[in-house]
């Protein structure tokens, strides 16, 4: 509270939201597509996270003590990673989500080779918690950037993409684990999700930068 008391401008005066347009905002393309990449990175993180204490169990044959403190490292992860996507993200956006994605599917494929010992597994879980979290700000970027007429709204409903991402995430693993593919395969399963909002982004930035897409912005 005290951060935002300090950073939010003072004084400003909103305006009253026209609803209708703004709806219709959310049903364009591009942001039903960014919205989409949301689901999918928040998905690749939340198959991990959701059996991170099992996964630590089954790798690393952890004790209780020890998967706190793993918790706690992930959340140091997270701050570092929700600072540097900051950063970058105001460098480039798209730059910033493709790297941070690499690293993420990078970290996930590895991590069952890493988490074999205590040591390896806290230096992935900082790694992959940073990359996950780095994704936040140019992911809500990515969305406002192209629901711009409808900012508010937009940054509204990407956290419930991101919501939505926690589910599917969630299930993801379930359905590794219900086919006795085993803990490993559920990392690889958020790496393939990772791979997929890569892919996505990808798509996007080549759609942005078709002569149809530009002459289509420009009339917008």
């Amino acid at each position: 509270m005290l951060a935002l008391w300090k950073a939010l401008p003072q004084g400003m005066v909103a305006q009253k939201p026209n609803v209708k347009a703004e709806l219709k905002v959310l049903t364009r393309t591009p942001v039903i597509l960014a919205l989409l990449t949301t689901v999918l990175g928040a998905g690749a993180m939340f198959t991990l996270y959701t059996y991170i204490a099992p996964s630590l169990t089954e790798f690393t044959h952890a004790s209780p003590t020890f998967i706190t403190f793993m918790l706690m490292l992930i959340g140091v992860g997270f701050s570092v990673g929700n600072h540097l996507g900051g950063r970058f993200a105001d460098l480039s956006i798209n730059k910033t989500l493709i790297g941070f994605l690499v690293l993420l599917i990078v970290m996930m494929v590895t991590f069952p080779i890493l988490a074999q010992s205590q040591i390896g597994a806290a230096i992935a879980l900082v790694i992959w918690g940073a990359a996950t979290f780095a994704l936040v700000p140019p992911l809500q970027m990515r969305v406002m950037s192209v629901a711009h007429e409808a900012p508010g709204l937009a940054s509204s409903v990407n956290i419930g993409a991101f919501n939505l991402g926690n589910a599917v995430g969630a299930a993801a693993g379930a359905l590794v684990l219900d086919l006795g593919w085993g803990y490993s395969a559920v990392s690889f399963a958020g790496a393939l999700l990772a791979g997929l909002g890569l892919l996505l982004v990808l798509f996007q930035i080549k759609r942005e930068s078709s002569p149809a897409q530009a002459l289509q912005q420009c009339s917008e």
